[in-house]
């Protein structure tokens, strides 16, 4: 394998890493942002059950 070949391996790889840095990076994201519409959810209803029972 000649220098240019280890070149553009290594081009290929650091591809790769950036390419599975970003999707890891937008999975995560996207875990957060499940895990705080949830917990808003979570919240509204709590509020609403409270409401109901402060209007009866």
């Amino acid at each position: 394998m000649n220098i240019s070949q280890v070149r553009e391996q290594l081009h290929l790889l650091i591809d790769e890493v950036d390419d599975i840095y970003v999707l890891n990076g937008l999975y995560r994201n996207l875990l957060s942002d499940k895990r705080q519409r949830e917990e808003y959810e979570k919240e509204q209803l709590e509020k609403a059950k409270k409401q109901g029972r402060a209007g009866k």
